[in-house]
């Protein structure tokens, strides 16, 4: 396996073609000089990170996010399961999918909107079993009535044990005894169902959030897909009564530390460690003989935490996510190191891994994120969904290679075969894309405009391609992700083509991240918008139920920083929601994990004696779950040694309390989660995250104490002319565009306010740090994290990108389609860092952005309209003039549901 350092040969050494001037090979996506578009009429569709789909066969687009799939024995029908919903197609004429519960509420909702990733077929190919995720029940639904007809709950007494707070994942049907095979990912335990009784039979332990579940053949073993790296421990002292005051204000460690294993004292407590994360419960497989009801083989399969992979170091664990079994192999799909692992079973040994390459200029990196598989019963070939790459691999097992891609939707998750094994079935998260949400002339659809609910998912039926028409369609899933472009470098642009290419004038790079924003709402009076529905723009109408204000500047910053410097019309983020966004933006690709659990609803209990429910899923941060092979932006930094620090990124924990006095991080935690180890040490603990209660204005000026007394004061026994090493890259949040209830006493009376209050922070932001003497050689990036609280006439992704700096062109607008991975490139070209994965390699180039020929000109800001903000007004709780504890709180990062009520609020307001 090669090492994510070293750069291709080709790329190492360019073509000379003067003593000014070389030519360099760089990978980008195809889209790049597309705005994003859905085509269903047989070509192709763009997505927000500018790759193209093209999925092959009959394609039908359904409900969002289908994580189940199941196929009926007779082959004539398919079930896929949604977050609340399900979709039943015909197999065999797939015309339609029939979503249940449908909009016009003909049929029941047999969900009551909770739902996960098991469904299962009887062997009546009418009745179908369904996991209820966080209600803890199996949902027994008859197809041909298209009703509930029953549902069995996992909170039974077993052996005089109770169990509440149950959570449904994958389940598996049984028919040789009659019962059902379900994981309890909140009790970390496979139970066993009679399913003549509806009584569980057998309730055994195995390992942390079981994720995948499958038999072998003879129906003699069950194999268990284990997800969950720690076991998550109340913080000591904390009770339902004193966790206002007693939850911790920092994590109490980085992971995979001393600390960390052993425990620390912190806050004044003893804080347990989480022990190691190579122990069998983590991220591994177990096998359970069905006979005795005993676990007789545990396996950490792929790459492990702490091994070097040619001067790498693991720090994401493999995320072991599906199991599929042979009559002697078991099969296990790892996420995060793009691999297949082959078990042995009948030897209890991992007896090799398949590495999933498809295109020799990618292989080096990850990205691909195998998930769902489908095996043949000659067991000669198996079928691998790609999440990342929106394909499904082939696999020739005889040679343990990819013989093959076939194209999909955006972000494919489950694949089965027909029972004849002459078709197979796939289904896409995010299909062909979300497309615009709003603007003029847009008739909203009865699915809404909220991002998660206007994006559709989408259903393949494929006949198994002949070889030639197989090598077409590999060729093609390629061409959609990446393109090899040739470019005459003549060493002038301040971004290099690549990364240590050449060296760039600019040396520092400060990553503003902002929250839910779309580019309509903010930009759209300016290049390619939509000035109706621009809500957030200068001179606008600001409407309530209670007045109407005239003449409006809302964000006018924004609007001069984006003229004065340049911006983006056809930038999008990755993500539906933080859960995502917070990921991508750090050069993290959301595992299965990930996306599986961002769309579907989870309780956090704190004090649950279910260990699963102290962590059903986080927002803002990345878990350990999480992590990539290699890490994201933080670790290529450290492996570079290049200095770094954070504002206020990274510690939106599930279970996270956000309270008017929690000033120094904005945070506090009643359960002990850590920080990564690479950011650990370099995260302010004097600046507030995410918490709508406390001003961004606030935040600025946390930001600048901490600033001037690191990078602008010398340190003691220097002198005043020492130099101060200013970290090179520097994150930060600034996340009041989020928006919270208004609070009319505390000086937020419209939802415009905190719009306002993010703007002139973060004009005072970039007049700060252009008065400072870094400035000369700085960069700006400035974005948002997600768009979902907004509207789009383009796209409901398309959000905020401003640079801003001497480099960058005065004035300028780029037309250059661009995602979080053009971020990255930016930062990983601009410092001479490697690439972490494939998403950073092949995204396209901004170069556009900049110039040769610099402008020091500093940033004045300009003050929004008074009427929907004032500084003074918000900060007089500083003076003690007002008792902000009898402010209305504001919300937790996106919670799904949450924003979606918020979304239309905002919408019916506008």
């Amino acid at each position: 396996m090669r090492s994510p350092f070293l750069l291709f040969s080709f790329l190492l050494f360019p073509i000379a073609l003067s003593a000014q001037s070389r030519i360099f090979k760089t990978l980008q996506v195809p889209g790049r000089s597309e705005f994003c578009k859905i085509d269903t009429t047989g070509g192709y569709s763009v997505l927000p990170s500018g790759r193209r789909v093209t999925p092959a066969g009959t394609t039908l687009r359904i409900t969002n996010d289908p994580f189940g799939l199941t196929v009926s024995p007779d082959g004539k029908r398919v079930v896929a399961l949604h977050s609340g919903a399900i979709s039943l197609i015909d197999a065999q004429q797939p015309r339609e999918a029939i979503r249940i519960p449908d909009y016009a509420k003909t049929f029941a909702d047999p969900f009551k909107g909770a739902s996960f990733l098991g469904a299962a077929f009887a062997a009546d190919s009418k009745i179908v079993y369904l996991s209820g995720g966080d209600k803890g029940n199996v949902v027994i639904f008859d197809t041909e009535k298209k009703e509930k007809i029953d549902e069995i709950s996992l909170n039974q007494p077993v052996n005089g044990q109770n169990f509440e707070e149950s959570f449904t994942s994958d389940l598996v049907l049984n028919n040789a005894k009659n019962e059902l095979l379900v994981l309890d990912r909140a009790h970390f335990r496979m139970v066993r169902i009679d399913l003549a009784t509806k009584k569980i039979t057998s309730s055994i332990p195995v390992g942390r959030q079981p994720f995948g579940l499958s038999l072998s053949p003879d129906k003699k073993l069950a194999f268990v897909a284990n997800v969950g790296l720690y076991e998550y421990p109340l913080v000591p002292g904390v009770t339902p009564k004193n966790k206002d005051t007693m939850m911790l204000k920092f994590p109490p460690y980085g992971t995979f530390t001393k600390e960390s294993i052993e425990g620390v004292e912190a806050e004044g407590r003893k804080i347990p460690g989480l022990g190691s994360p190579l122990v069998p419960e983590a991220m591994s497989v177990w096998m359970v003989d069905l006979g005795t009801n005993k676990v007789t083989g545990k396996f950490k399969t792929g790459n492990q935490i702490g091994e070097m992979i040619e001067e790498a170091e693991v720090v994401g664990g493999a995320s072991p996510n599906s199991v599929t079994v042979g009559n002697r192999f078991a099969y296990v799909s790892n996420a995060t190191n793009d691999n297949i692992s082959i078990i042995d079973y009948k030897t209890r040994k991992i007896v090799g891994h398949i590495s999933l390459k498809v295109h020799p200029n990618i292989n080096k990196y990850r990205g691909l994120m195998p998930f769902g598989m489908a095996l043949t019963q000659d067991e000669k070939t198996l079928y691998v969904a790609l999440l990342g790459f929106n394909a499904v691999a082939v696999v020739d097992l005889t040679t343990r290679r990819v013989k093959g891609l076939i194209p999909t939707g955006w972000g494919p998750t489950k694949v089965k075969l027909s029972p004849d094994e002459k078709t197979i079935y796939v289904v896409s998260a995010r299909g062909l894309g979300a497309g615009q949400n709003g603007g003029k002339g847009f008739v909203k659809p009865d699915r809404g405009t909220y991002i998660g609910d206007i994006q559709l998912g989408t259903f393949q039926k494929i006949t198994l391609p002949a070889p030639a028409e197989l090598a077409t369609w590999t060729q093609q899933a390629t061409n959609n992700t990446f393109e090899s472009v040739s470019l005459t470098d003549d060493g002038k642009n301040p971004l290099p083509p690549l990364p240590a290419s050449r060296p760039s004038p600019i040396k520092y790079i400060v990553y503003v991240t902002k929250e839910n924003r779309t580019y309509d709402e903010v930009l759209g009076q300016l290049s390619n918008g939509d000035t109706t529905i621009t809500r957030y723009g200068t001179n606008v109408t600001v409407t309530t139920k209670k007045d109407t204000l005239r003449h409006v500047d809302v964000m006018p910053n924004h609007q001069r920083i984006a003229k004065q410097f340049a911006y983006s019309d056809n930038f999008y983020c990755d993500s539906d929601a933080s859960i995502h966004g917070h990921h991508w933006m750090m050069g993290v690709i959301p595992n299965e994990w990930v996306e599986a659990n961002s769309n579907h609803a989870g309780s956090f209990n704190a004090f649950s004696k279910a260990p699963g429910r102290r962590f059903p899923k986080a927002t803002g941060a990345i878990d350990p779950e999480d992590y990539n092979e290699t890490g994201g932006m933080w670790e290529a930094l450290e492996r570079k040694k290049l200095p770094f620090y954070s504002f206020g990124e990274g510690n939106e924990f599930a279970g996270v309390a956000e309270e008017w006095d929690h000033f120094e991080f904005g945070a506090r935690q009643p359960v002990v989660f850590p920080l990564a180890k690479s950011v650990f040490e370099h995260t302010s603990r004097n600046y507030a995250g995410f918490d709508m209660n406390i001003p961004d204005w606030l935040r600025m000026d946390q930001f600048e104490k901490e600033f001037t007394e690191k990078w602008l004061t010398p340190k003691k026994g220097t002198s005043k002319s020492a130099k101060v090493d200013l970290p090179r890259v520097i994150a930060l949040q600034l996340p009041n565009d989020h928006g919270a209830g208004i609070r009319p006493d505390a000086g937020y009376p419209y939802p415009h306010s905190f719009m306002a209050d993010n703007d002139i922070s973060l004009g005072r932001l970039l007049q700060f740090l252009s008065h400072t003497p870094y400035w000369k050689n700085m960069l700006v990036v400035i974005t948002e994290d997600d768009p979902q609280g907004g509207v789009d006439h383009i796209d409901a992704h398309r959000s905020l990108l401003m640079l801003a700096g001497p480099y960058v062109k005065r004035g300028h607008v780029s037309h250059t389609h661009a995602n979080f991975g053009s971020i990255l490139k930016i930062i990983y070209n601009t410092l001479g860092v490697p690439y972490v994965n494939q998403y950073d390699a092949t995204a396209s180039l901004l170069q556009d952005f900049f110039t040769e020929k610099p402008d020091f000109t500093p940033y004045q800001l300009v003050i929004p309209d008074k009427r929907v903000f004032d500084v003074d007004k918000a900060m007089e709780i500083y003076k003690k003039t007002f008792d902000w504890k009898t402010a209305k709180p504001g919300p937790k990062m996106d919670d799904p549901d949450e924003q979606r009520k918020e979304h239309y609020r905002q919408q019916n307001e506008h």
